[in-house]
């Protein structure tokens, strides 16, 4: 059977035009129809079905939340009243101003303000938390509020007002659906209700003054649970504006979840804070006035006009800054008098130990960088990182003032009337060093406006700095001197560069590029004993306008050699009056040499120079004094770790390289030539005869045959070339760019060399015995490093048969 489906002239759409299609209604929340269809059919958008096609209410669309269905909202309105799209877009641009705020009262305040402009009144009631009634959490009308509150006869804001007395409000929060009262007379009643006993007859007053003509509750509802209700009131509301009140309290219930949430993250936060504080202060040596210290920080911050996230980190900052002093032992922390440059850089670490503590813990990850920086200087003489100027945070610097004016008040021994006023002054002399000059002035401002003024804070400052602390033993002061932080920079870099690489190279150089960057010299090096007895070499130079890397000196010769030999520091005030000076700048005028002692032994010479004539004093002497030990440690631990890197890829008896070490470079090489199309050979030889010496003459003599051979090859090879042992009497010979025929001219080049050696077999001076040579090129004898190992031991055996 056929049927036939006529389709309707006319769309229903249009037959009803109060009502939206599907494609309508996807095209304004950006879904496409099939998708919009589905939640239709699944009852997630409320949708009315004619027929076999859906279409939906602009009114319960907008009361579902989605107000950009408001303006299509067509109520019935008498010629009276206010023009329907002036409420709507108060309704929505509230919503929307609520939406951005993240703080409570200004959700309440925006809401208030922008309904007033629409001439409503407005009441917003918190849930009780044993959920049997209301509490008014806030209020805006339009009507003054003293005159209000004088007929209500009681504070508005906080008065609990249980659901039998709100009939209304409780079937709102019960149905969780808005409700309309257009009756005046019913609202008076209301009204009535409501009012304490004593003020029931100001029920009509109270009516005329907030023009309670019309009404309309909506719940605010959060996963489908109301969590208070919302009531505006004014002299033109209609049924029809229902749906447009109720997508505002939807709106409004998802803005003040958003700043609950936001407000708990906070109490955790402070929690946090807190309780770290606490413990900060529980350690014997550190009695501190941290939570004054705190207060006033954030005092200046709020007084610089920071906003309330920024004043909130330097509070917390405040409290923190001392974090990473539980790492250090108490035995430093309780020490008197000066510490020793070890104890020194370890109190050092603290802001980097805070630093990486606070930055585990995500909520409060963003002080990491305030803490870590607390103790630099603002002309970037401070630690651990030299920052400079604006380069160092803002709230750091605030805490730094603070810092500074609680040392020179709170913490002199003597104090009077005059400490605040002698404090400050001696304050503005650490402008440009120390502190921030514009902001050091600020603090200035706001301690002497307080002074005259004299706020209940200041009084509380006043008190609290000349009441009694429980002694403590002294901590380092954070004013320190210029070669105090100077050394604590190198001290600390140099530890944490220590940390980071064992290479002796690598280290080396970063050493001396931190000296000269934190000094300023001109010039730094490193001299280091070489590998011939009475020999010394550079192991490291910064500043040299040539590269004088591996450099070589005898120890009788220069500055350099009679500190290492003599074991102590030499000044050279004008380098052209000493003939011992060796130079490769004719602008140095001045030279310091320092030697680097471990374990009562010189393990190398630092070297500092200058083109000023006299530029090096005692200071800078006691400076290297200071960071020496560590740097001479530092050394030979790096040291220590070359040789034990040099053990594992070196041969121990000819001191050349390794099988395993020769691999690693002939697969970089294949690799290397693989991309550039160039080529490479090897030279694969054994030495004839060595069983044979070793069973005439002994094993030490064969041993003696190899280091010559091995002396031999590194004769007849080029410098970039690599020689390695690879087992028992067989070498072999890495030629890079080196093709077939310049090999084989090695190969012969290396066999006369060979012949020309001698080795000693006891007390005889034997020639040796003589070497079987195979070569092989990449790519044309092997791809791979097997397929030339392989190719050249074939070549190497061809010989040995044949000589044989």
């Amino acid at each position: 059977m056929k049927r036939r489906v006529t389709q309707p002239s006319v769309s229903l759409a249009l037959k009803l035009p109060h009502l939206l299609s599907v494609e309508a209604v996807a095209a304004a929340i950006h879904r496409h129809p099939e998708v919009v269809r589905r939640q239709a059919r699944d009852g997630r958008l409320p949708a009315e079905k004619i027929g076999r096609v859906w279409f939906f209410r602009p009114e319960r669309l907008a009361e579902a939340g989605f107000p950009q269905f408001l303006p299509q909202i067509a109520p019935e309105r008498t010629d009276q009243s206010q023009p329907p799209g002036a409420l709507f877009h108060a309704l929505a641009d509230a919503g929307l101003q609520a939406l951005q705020r993240l703080d409570r009262d200004a959700i309440y305040t925006a809401v208030g303000n922008r309904l007033a402009q629409a001439g409503l009144s407005t009441y917003l009631y918190d849930m009780a938390p044993d959920g049997k009634g209301l509490v008014v959490a806030f209020g805006h009308t339009l009507q003054a509020p003293a005159e209000v509150g004088k007929l209500l006869g009681r504070k508005e804001l906080g008065n609990f007002l249980p659901f039998e007395r709100i009939p209304l409000l409780h079937n709102v929060c019960t149905t969780l659906k808005p409700h309309y009262v257009g009756d005046p007379d019913e609202l008076v009643g209301r009204v009535a209700v409501v009012l304490p006993p004593q003020s029931v007859g100001n029920a009509r007053k109270l009516s005329e003054l907030l023009h309670l003509h019309t009404l309309i509750s909506a719940p605010l509802v959060l996963q489908g649970k109301a969590i208070g209700a919302i009531t505006v009131l004014g002299p033109g509301l209609t049924e029809a504006d229902v749906p447009a009140v109720m997508a505002f309290a939807n709106q409004t219930a998802a803005a003040l979840e958003t700043a609950r949430l936001l407000d708990e993250s906070r109490q955790v936060e402070e929690a946090a804070v807190l309780t770290l504080a606490g413990a900060i202060e529980l350690r014997q040596a550190m009695h501190s006035r941290a939570r004054e210290h705190a207060e006033l920080a954030e005092r200046f911050a709020d007084y610089l006009g920071f906003d309330p996230a920024r004043k909130r980190r330097v509070r917390y900052a405040a409290l923190l800054q001392d974090l990473g002093k539980l790492n250090v032992p108490e035995s430093i922390l309780k020490q008197r008098g000066r510490l020793s440059a070890e104890e020194r850089a370890l109190i050092m670490t603290h802001p980097v130990v805070a630093a990486d503590l606070l930055g585990r813990f995500k909520p409060l990850s963003d002080l990491a960088p305030l803490v870590r920086s607390h103790h630099e200087w603002f002309n970037g003489e401070g630690y651990p990182d030299g920052l400079e100027g604006e380069s160092i945070p803002v709230e750091t610097r605030v805490i730094s003032v603070v810092t500074a004016f609680f040392n020179v008040t709170f913490d002199v021994p003597v104090k009077s009337a005059t400490t605040v006023a002698e404090g400050l002054e001696e304050l503005a002399r650490f402008k440009g060093t120390n502190l921030d000059p514009e902001l050091t002035d600020a603090f200035i401002r706001l301690c002497r406006e307080a002074e005259s003024s004299q706020p209940a804070w200041f009084k509380q400052l006043q008190d609290a700095m000349n009441s009694p602390q429980p002694p403590a033993s002294p901590a380092p002061r954070d004013i320190l001197s210029v070669a105090d932080s100077r050394e604590l920079r190198i001290i600390y870099r140099i530890a944490q560069e220590t940390t980071a690489v064992l290479d002796l190279d690598t280290l080396l150089g970063r050493i001396v590029a931190i000296i000269r960057e934190v000094m300023g010299y001109y010039m730094v090096s490193i001299v280091l004993p070489g590998s011939n007895a009475g020999e010394l070499r550079v192991g490291a130079h910064s500043g040299y306008a040539i590269d004088i890397t591996g450099l070589t000196i005898t120890v009788d010769q220069g500055i350099t050699g009679w500190v290492f030999t003599q074991g102590v520091a030499k000044i050279v005030p004008d380098v052209r009056a000493e003939p011992r000076y060796i130079g490769v700048d004719d602008s140095v005028r001045s030279e310091l040499a320092f030697p680097l002692i471990s374990r009562g032994r010189v393990v190398g010479v630092l070297n500092a120079e200058s083109q000023q004539v006299d530029a090096f004093s005692e200071a800078d002497v006691a400076l290297m004094s200071a960071v020496g030990s560590q740097l001479a440690s530092s050394l030979e631990v790096a040291q220590l770790h070359d040789s034990l890197k040099r053990e594992a890829s070196h041969d121990p008896l000819t001191r050349l390289n390794n099988r395993r070490l020769f691999l690693e470079r002939i697969q970089q090489e294949v690799t290397r030539t693989g991309t550039s199309g160039d080529s490479f050979s090897i030279v694969f030889l054994d030495v004839d005869g060595l069983k044979r010496i070793n069973d005439t003459y002994g094993h030490l003599a064969g041993d003696a045959l190899l280091r010559e051979v091995s002396n031999a090859l590194t004769d007849a090879v080029r410098g970039e070339d690599v020689v390695a042992r690879y087992g028992g009497d067989e070498f072999v010979v890495l030629l890079p760019a080196t093709g077939a025929a310049a090999a084989t001219v090695v190969a012969q080049r290396i066999s006369d060399g060979i012949a020309r050696h001698r080795f000693m077999a006891g007390r005889d001076l034997l020639q040796i015995p003589g070497v079987s040579l195979g070569t092989a090129t990449f790519p044309q004898d092997g791809a791979t490093a097997e397929e030339l190992l392989e190719a050249a031991d074939a070549t190497l055996y061809r010989q040995k048969r044949r000589a044989s």
